[in-house]
């Protein structure tokens, strides 16, 4: 297993109902995941970055 921390743009024009299904697209190359958690948002100028947990296993 493998704990991995990722920071990801948030697109501006994205959905909420999109949400899950883009981070998953985003982590999903590293390995089968056993769980992936957001813990923080930050505003960067005009971006949204969020900050993710994520467990795999390889």
């Amino acid at each position: 297993m493998q704990s991995i921390y990722y920071e990801l743009p948030l697109p501006e024009c994205m959905d909420s109902k999109d949400l899950r299904k883009f981070i998953i697209g985003k982590i999903v190359k590293k390995g089968e995941i056993i769980r992936w958690s957001i813990y923080d948002v930050v505003n960067s100028g005009n971006k949204k970055i969020l900050k993710i947990n994520t467990l795999v296993l390889n």
